[in-house]
């Protein structure tokens, strides 16, 4: 009998998740959330190739699972030597493995409303970006990113995949464990890996 047991066991707490938490402080907090805003940039690039209101938008995250973009809503304006595309949106994260660590992939769950302005020029196109809510971050962890931020951050550097990345962030996240505020200019990695708290490891 004891032995039938065994895998049962097993099996229920792997559905449990992890139990990781996000580390790094402000900085770790930040790489942490721009993960999450990568979605974004599906709806970004879009409006800064010309007005596409797709009803909804699927982004396929980079360790699986998918984000979608839906309930958009747009503004235009073309005066002056470039034009701004003002949108809204609410972006789902449905399993979305969008980040690895050293516990393993962090897995995004919940969603964000986001209010943004695609701004194109000659010298390329910028995203002003407002995300309210809260996401969990599962698979290797068990923790969350609540949200109530302003990000301002390039459209390419939003969808690298690779490389460094500026951004400025102003407004407030929270984990399990700490809550950040913030009116200044992070560096970040794209695709790069999460911190993960130091009791953790």
């Amino acid at each position: 009998m004891q032995k039938l047991l065994l895998p049962i066991v097993s099996i229920s707490l792997a559905a449990c998740g992890g139990t990781a938490k996000l580390g790094g402080g402000k900085e770790g907090a930040a790489q942490a959330f721009f993960a999450a805003s990568n979605a974004t940039a599906a709806g970004a690039n879009r409006m800064s190739q010309g007005l596409d209101l797709a009803p909804s938008i699927s982004f396929r995250c980079p360790e699986g699972g998918e984000a979608a973009l839906t309930g958009f809503g747009a503004s235009i304006d073309a005066s002056g030597a470039g034009a701004s595309v003002a949108q809204s949106f609410t972006v789902t994260y449905k399993d979305c493995g969008a980040a690895k660590s050293a516990a393993g992939v962090a897995v995004y769950t919940g969603s964000f409303t986001v209010t943004q302005s695609v701004n194109s020029s000659a010298s390329g196109a910028s995203v002003d970006q407002r995300f309210k809510g809260r996401v969990n971050v599962l698979g290797a962890f068990n923790d969350f990113i609540e949200a109530d931020v302003r990000q301002q951050v390039s459209v390419t550097g939003l969808s690298s995949s690779s490389g460094a990345v500026s951004m400025k962030l102003v407004g407030s996240l929270r984990t399990f464990t700490d809550s950040h505020t913030y009116n200044e200019d992070i560096n970040v990695v794209a695709g790069g890996s999460l911190t993960v708290a130091a009791n953790d490891r």
